[in-house]
């Protein structure tokens, strides 16, 4: 044999080998190394998109984004509010192991490592722009793990959705106190959602050679609900042509329930982020990245569909129960999508329960980089599953709720455990526990806790070890103002 034909034999087996081990593990070579795209859309519900379900909503890139990969369908978060989930996204870290009795757990330099460090630390150039909401000063995404960063801070929502930014139309964000940092230059009436796709553009554009990660957080579709006067338009006129719904809203917990999606602004925000998602998918292909970039799309949990109050609420999770701050399925399930070319099949449906706390560990594994040291162990690798359907070998999810907000989103102060298609809820406060079997009843609507007390009392029996061995608050932590309403 001849060296250059030795070289070329040796060559092919090594090949062989880094794919068969790729195939195992998702780890990959330097040389090789992927982009990464995540877009986290705010408050974004189970059913807002028109590919999850939705009559109303028009989202026709997000369902693109869907059909060229991997679509899941029973896709979780680690809680049903802004701050205890972003955690959980960026750390890997379930969010009762830290938080005690406080809905806030910011991230601790000290104590946590972020997805960014992870990346960061190997190499790749790393971006956030948008809603971080998980700290200030030695907690700012610039000082955890992103190079660049763009109208990130403390702040969990914007005063406005139209520049300036910081100034609050009507009562829509009373009540917020901090600012959307570093976008003063912004010309009046500039929407939020195109300059942070904007934003992400140019910074995919300038370093179209790789490897990046880039994460768009986007303040949308969380309050004060506003868009673009023409898509509002266009939505009111769809739903005036639809017959008006006899029943709107129903009881849930310590409010009620909104069992419709009618709300024509909130439509045209949808519109807003999902135009944004196509600008951002066309750029990749222009630029000629497509086959080598990753793109990941989800929430930080499900829509606000509940309240406790007279507040406005954005949409319907139906036919899924409650929605923002309930354990419910309307407020843990999300709509999420992962594009990965050459490994996922285009228009994968994945049925599989997984949890956002699995992204740190697929991130990690799908560019073939090492978890620092101080990430979270509790999710697990996904690139099996995204690979060849292999799912992880994990039957049971954990939730608690330690701040809840009767007047705010009417949730009250639970725990819950789905173990297998059983999911059991538990409130020490109202003293009562439910059960359900999400196989026959996702919408959980008929309470088993008596007719099946034997799976009821095993449940809650995982549940209570669960809870102590995290240190879960034992008792409700109300917040000030909801105390005052709620004295």
């Amino acid at each position: 044999m001849k060296s250059t034909e030795f070289r070329t034999f040796v060559k092919a087996g090594i090949s062989l080998i880094a794919g068969v081990f790729f195939w195992l593990t998702g780890s990959v070579s330097g040389a090789d190394k992927p982009n990464v795209l995540f877009i986290l859309v705010d408050d974004f519900g189970s059913r807002d998109l028109s590919g999850y379900g939705s009559t109303l909503y028009e989202t026709p890139n997000m369902d693109r984004l869907a059909t060229s990969g991997a679509k899941f369908t029973q896709a979780y978060v680690a809680y049903p509010r802004c701050v205890p989930s972003r955690f959980a996204i960026f750390t890997g870290k379930h969010p009762a192991s830290v938080q005690g009795d406080r809905d806030s757990p910011h991230v601790e330099p000290d104590r946590d490592a972020t997805i960014g460090q992870a990346f960061q630390q190997t190499g790749y150039a790393t971006f956030y722009c948008g809603k971080w909401h998980l700290g200030e000063g030695a907690s700012n995404p610039d000082r955890v793990g992103f190079d660049t960063v763009v109208a990130a801070g403390a702040a969990g929502a914007t005063k406005s959705h139209f520049a300036p930014y910081n100034v609050a139309r009507g009562k829509a964000g009373e009540g917020e106190k901090d600012d959307i940092v570093g976008l003063d230059d912004a010309p009046e009436g500039e929407y939020l959602t195109d300059r942070l796709t904007q934003e992400t553009m140019k910074f995919i554009e300038s370093h179209r050679d790789g490897p990046f990660f880039a994460v768009l957080a986007h303040y949308a579709v969380h309050t004060p609900i506003e868009a673009k006067k023409h898509l509002t338009k266009r939505y009111q006129e769809k739903l005036d042509g639809v017959p008006k719904s006899a029943v709107e809203w129903e009881a849930e917990s310590a409010g009620e329930n909104r069992l419709v999606q009618d709300n024509a602004t909130y439509a045209a925000m949808v519109e807003s982020v999902d135009h944004g998602v196509g600008r951002l998918l066309g750029l990749l292909n222009k630029l000629g990245i497509e086959d080598n970039t990753i793109v990941v799309l989800a929430s930080d949990h499900g829509g606000l569909s509940a309240r406790g109050s007279n507040r406005e609420v954005a949409t319907s999770n139906r036919p899924l129960r409650a929605g923002k701050g309930h354990l419910y399925e309307g407020g843990l399930r999300i709509p999420m999508m992962i594009r990965w070319p050459g490994a996922t099949k285009p228009g994968t449906e994945i049925a599989t329960p997984v949890s956002t706390l699995d992204l740190f560990p697929t991130f990690a594994a799908m560019a073939g980089i090492p978890l620092p040291e101080k990430a979270g162990g509790d999710g697990l690798n996904l690139v099996p599953l995204l690979r060849g359907g292999i799912a992880p070998e994990r039957d049971t999810f954990f939730w608690h709720n330690p701040a809840p907000r009767p007047t705010s989103t009417g949730d009250w102060f639970s725990s819950a455990i789905r173990k297998g298609d059983l999911k059991l809820h538990d409130f020490p406060t109202e003293k009562k526990v439910e059960l359900y079997d999400l196989a026959k009843d996702p919408g959980e609507a008929h309470n088993l806790a008596d007719s099946r007390p034997e799976d009821r009392d095993r449940l809650l029996a995982e549940l209570n070890a669960w809870r102590t061995s995290v240190g879960a608050s034992t008792e409700p932590k109300i917040r000030k103002k909801e105390a005052k309403r709620n004295p």
